[in-house]
């Protein structure tokens, strides 16, 4: 193999790779990218969202177990069947202020979690609240 043809698949690799790692990266910013969206609404991030969390499990004992992790952490929960012989909708949600950080910790969390019962987590979404007209009179 010549040289140049070496360079020009190493070049190639190597675009692919970074290429890669930005489109893994923009995944991974899901939070920020949902975080905007609330704030676009209108939301005012610095005040408590009732915060909703979404698990899909492959079984009722796999939700349930799910489940009792969350709730010994303080999280409000629902269960229903998705569809009949379908996965399993664990849904957790607690007040809290959508933070950053604080949601890619959850996120990964969440995804080990729901990993360990076969299932996967599917994000969160809290809905917007307007700012504090009072504050501002402060």
């Amino acid at each position: 193999m010549s040289l140049s043809l070496l360079l020009v698949l190493g070049a190639l690799g190597l675009y692919l790779m970074l290429s890669g790692t930005r489109r893994e990266r923009r995944l991974q910013d899901v939070d920020a990218n949902t975080l905007s969206e609330l704030a676009d609404a209108g939301s005012d991030l610095s005040q408590r969202h009732e915060v909703e969390f979404f698990f899909y499990l492959p079984t009722e004992p796999a939700a349930q177990s799910v489940a009792e992790t969350l709730r010994g952490e303080g999280f409000a929960i629902r269960l229903e069947a998705v569809d009949p012989g379908s996965d399993w909708l664990c849904l957790g949600s607690r007040a809290m202020t959508p933070e950053l950080g604080e949601l890619h910790r959850l996120r990964n969390r969440f995804t080990t979690l729901a990993e360990s019962h076969g299932g996967a987590y599917d994000g969160w979404g809290a809905t917007v609240v307007e700012p504090d007209p009072g504050a501002e009179a402060s």
